[in-house]
């Protein structure tokens, strides 16, 4: 049997484990090829990119390896260390051995990494080096086990094998392809395609595109000169330290902890923004080994009786209803917490006075804690709204970076709003069970789409405390602007014209999209998921509400218990398999790498296919 995987990421690699384990359980011969354009690691954890890009989970939560956790290993277990404990036990002689490009700076990280910190993409992307190396060591007398640096543009299915095709011209037959193929581009908007058409034009002009930032060049940026970055999510932190520590800039602590930043004179101008003109919320120190939050209310349970006293459906209103108090209920527990306020209650007859109230922030209130310790659900959503027209944004955007990263200090367990933020990582699995129980129609789900995703986006998947910090540290040093909510951007003579909801204006020649595309079936430029759509054998998720209108997602659909694809007639394509990225909006929350101790959902997925191509 013939096995292609397509892409040679995190995914494919916990699944190689998988298929390797149960090849050793038969006698014929099994040969498994992972197939990317990029090394091993693939194009978000490249060993060779700059490795000033950080990641945005810690060390310790970090592995390749299945785990006691993961149910169902019918098929024996290879177990090993996690990212931390490769890094420490094995990491420096891996990189000494193997002289990466970027060797130094991977031994520097590794003499410093710390398990509830923060070290670089590209060395992940050498622990997965390592962990595909590792298991070739192990490969049965039965298995074939080989990786090809080549894209695959086609897969065809004839009879019951499909045909690959490659991007040097190779053709050759496989039995089972399992696609993984992660973030990819997209075809450009008709405003983004304008704004490329006209930087073309005009020498003067200078436009980016969404893209990766570890592919995108900033050099023809010149120094002192505006750019605008617009986007405000992980990848804006990205261009951040490219136009800024690239460039020769340093950061420093004065006497008082606060991080201060030293210019090289050779960054731009940066102004940066978004729809909303905030930021990710920083992700709080992390306190947690492996255990996750164990949630009161907002439980599997709970949300199955709510379904079953309304005729097995759950709207929306009553799934956030469940979970903004499960939000509250750990943000007073945590508030409390602190033992230098003199609370005018007793702790226990508070909490036990929330867990039986529906409405937390009322019972706060009546049991005296004042104002300033209330959960501020407008202050989460929408910060900017209170903020006075003759209030310079600036000045409103370091208080609210300041106030942020000192919650994030307190840590992702006990900070008043870190801490609550950061349980919604630990309880995925319970809003998983909501999706996929079939208690949404279509126009429940759109609203979950519409409301609950920018609200986790914001507060759950934020970058480390240090950006926040360096953040702030540019706009106080003069080098950074950032622009008030509504950021938009037009041409005039042959410059960008951006503007914000707060009638600030400025006039610029570069441009940059500081963000990735999102996942789309539709627009995807992917040559080979572009081709498996033309064809029919990929198909996107579309939905139909009660009033008769559809919306799509965007997500490729598949059986989400075996991967298995699903084509534009509603039938599985036996052998052929896809997962991760691709699949978002079908899927939800598909941007995460696996977790150890958790029974993380990229393991048990990894198993699911497994089982179903062996079994």
């Amino acid at each position: 049997m013939k096995i292609v995987l397509v892409g040679a990421g995190p995914r494919n690699l916990t699944l190689l484990e998988r298929l390797m384990a149960y090849a050793k359980e038969t006698t014929k011969p099994v040969d498994i090829t992972l197939y990317d354009s990029f090394p091993i690691g693939g194009r978000v954890w490249n060993p060779d990119q700059n490795p000033l890009f950080l990641m945005n989970t810690v060390t310790r939560q970090l592995t390749l390896f299945p785990d006691p956790s993961v149910p169902n290993h019918t098929a024996t277990a290879t177990y090993g260390p996690n990212f931390y404990e490769w890094a420490i036990t094995y990491g420096k002689e891996y990189v000494q051995r193997r002289h990466f490009v970027n060797g130094e700076h991977f031994l520097d990280e590794i003499a410093r990494i710390n398990p509830n910190r923060f070290t670089s993409r590209a060395l992940f992307g050498v622990y997965s080096q390592w962990f595909y190396e590792r298991l070739g060591t192990q490969v049965p007398s039965n298995v074939m086990l080989s990786y090809e640096r080549k894209m695959i543009l086609d897969v065809t299915p004839q009879d019951d094998q499909y045909e690959i095709t490659l991007d040097d011209g190779t053709r050759f037959m496989a039995d089972k392809v399992v696609m993984s193929t992660g973030m990819v581009d997209n075809d450009l908007s008709e405003e983004q395609q304008t704004f490329a058409d006209a930087a073309n034009e005009h020498a003067n002009m200078l436009y980016i595109g969404p893209t990766h930032p570890a592919e995108a060049n900033l050099d023809d940026i010149p120094a002192r000169q505006k750019v605008v970055l617009r986007g405000l999510g992980l990848s804006f932190f990205d261009y951040l330290a490219k136009l800024t520590i690239d460039r020769g800039g340093r950061f420093a602590r004065d006497n008082n902890g606060v991080l201060y930043y030293l210019p090289s004179g050779k960054e731009p101008h940066i102004i940066a923004g978004s729809r909303h003109g905030l930021p990710l919320h920083a992700r709080g120190i992390n306190q947690k080994v492996n255990e996750g939050y164990q949630p009161l209310f907002f439980t599997n349970k709970n949300l199955d009786e709510l379904a079953a006293a309304n005729d097995g459906k759950l709207s929306y209103a009553d799934f956030f209803k469940l979970l903004k108090k499960e939000l509250e209920y750990k943000h007073y527990r945590n508030t409390i917490n602190d033992f230098g306020i003199t609370w005018p209650f007793n702790a226990d007859h508070f909490m036990t006075a929330l867990a039986e109230s529906d409405d937390l922030n009322k019972t706060a209130r009546q049991y005296g804690v004042a104002e300033e310790y209330i959960m501020d659900w407008q202050r989460i959503l929408n910060p900017v709204a209170d903020v006075p027209e003759e209030v310079e944004y600036s000045d409103f955007m370091m208080n609210y970076l300041t106030w942020d990263i000192n919650d994030a200090y307190k840590g992702n367990n006990d900070a008043p709003y870190a801490g609550a933020f950061d349980m919604l990582r630990d309880i995925r699995s319970v809003i998983r069970h909501y999706l996929d129980a079939g208690y949404l129609n279509a126009d429940e789900y759109e609203k979950f789409l519409k409301n609950f995703n920018p609200l986790n986006t914001l507060i759950s998947v934020g970058p480390p405390i240090l950006r926040i910090e360096q953040m702030r540290a540019l706009i106080e040093t003069g080098l950074l602007t950032v622009a008030g909510p509504g950021l938009s951007a037009t041409i005039q003579d042959n410059h960008f014209v951006v503007s914000d909801n707060r009638n600030n204006k400025w006039t610029v020649d570069n441009l940059v999209e500081a963000h990735l595309s999102a996942p789309s079936l539709a627009h995807t430029i992917n040559p080979l998921m572009s081709n498996l759509r033309e064809k029919g054998i990929l198909s996107e998720a579309t939905y139909t509400k009660s009033d008769g209108t559809t919306y799509s997602v965007g997500g490729t659909r598949m059986n989400k218990q075996t991967m298995t694809v699903i084509d534009t007639n509603d039938q599985e394509v036996p052998g052929l398999f896809i997962w991760g990225v691709p699949t978002e909006g079908w899927s939800w929350f598909t941007t995460f790498s696996p977790r150890p101790g958790i029974s993380d959902k990229n393991l048990n997925d990894a198993e699911n296919i497994a089982q179903t191509i062996f079994r």
